[in-house]
């Protein structure tokens, strides 16, 4: 009787450990593959437009979405992962976008109560 309740504490917390552990493994990305930061954005959306060269850190609100400019590269992303969050533009930026290092701070997200 006792080995049966150990056996099920120990299946109800690995069980309970279980989604975490998806969540940590998978590092910046949410377990269906996005990232907590968002997403590139996609074509026609009214973007915010921002030359790297000229700032260093962002504010920008939950859900806008931004084009990136360094030269002549540019890439846009929206910003609807994780609310209140900050992220240096280069782990989001595109393979060979080379920019100096600019922080978002994302706002907050409008749905969430707290």
């Amino acid at each position: 009787m006792q080995s049966t309740h150990r056996l099920r504490s120990a299946a109800l917390a690995a069980l309970s450990v279980l989604p975490l552990a998806g969540f940590a493994a998978s590092g910046n990305t949410f377990m269906n593959g996005q990232s907590i930061y968002g997403q590139p954005a996609a074509q026609g959306a009214p973007v915010r437009v921002v030359d790297l060269a000229s700032t260093d850190r962002l504010n920008v609100a939950y859900g806008e979405s931004v084009t990136f400019r360094s030269g002549t590269k540019q890439f846009s992303w929206t910003f609807d992962g994780l609310d209140r969050r900050s992220v240096d533009v280069n782990q989001i930026a595109p393979a060979g976008f080379a920019g100096k290092p600019v922080v978002v701070y994302v706002g907050r997200n409008p749905s969430n109560r707290r």
